[in-house]
């Protein structure tokens, strides 16, 4: 879709919500990126109860919003030279999504597991609206309904954290070679360029 500055106030009210003004302006990629994270940053901190993950979404609107007001600030010469790039991630999402192909059994194990744990949130729902149990099965039910998607959540985290850490370390062991096998050919090229030096002198 063609890039193309539109009316100024239009694209203000758009940008109160983060993507519609880059998409308003033809940035559907940004845009879409920027609306989903806004959205998921909502939503997905509310399933997990973990409601203070949910300020990450003030930070992508605010974002979003100085985003959409800079780009409509820019003049036609500079406008034109924005591309409709990634910003937040979405590529190496989809080599993580290419590389998750390859692991079918784990996607399975997840999807599973979820939906298990909808179904769990469902029939607990069910027998409180039929109060087929005693009250404290029920307080007991819901306290384990509170606080397994936070213990579930903060373990990914942690193992994300770790498995970030360990990626960088590789990077660092696989690069020190590289550099000490350039120092080495530079210390060889130098020493050879030597002995011819010193033997005009």
């Amino acid at each position: 879709m063609k890039t193309k500055k539109k009316n100024r106030f239009l694209t203000f009210c758009f940008s109160l919500m983060p993507g519609a003004a880059e998409m308003y302006m033809g940035f559907m990629r940004t845009g879409t990126e920027l609306m989903l994270f806004f959205l998921g940053m909502i939503m997905i901190p509310s399933f997990l109860g973990l409601d203070g993950l949910s300020i990450l979404a003030v930070v992508i609107w605010a974002y979003g919003f100085f985003h959409a007001n800079h780009l409509a600030s820019l003049s036609d010469e500079e406008f034109a030279q924005v591309e409709d790039n990634d910003i937040l991630g979405m590529e190496l999402f989809q080599k993580g999504k290419k590389k998750l192909q390859g692991n079918s059994r784990g996607i399975a194990v997840l999807l599973i597991v979820l939906g298990v744990w909808l179904l769990w949130g469902t029939g607990v729902d069910m027998l409180w609206a039929y109060r087929v149990l005693p009250e404290y099965i029920y307080e007991l039910l819901f306290t384990i309904s509170d606080y397994v998607p936070r213990l579930v959540a903060s373990v990914l985290i942690i193992v994300l954290g770790v498995h970030m850490i360990r990626g960088k370390k590789k990077e660092l062991y696989r690069e020190e070679p590289i550099k000490d096998r350039e120092q080495e050919a530079a210390d060889q090229s130098a020493a050879s360029e030597n002995p011819d030096r010193e033997g005009e002198a």
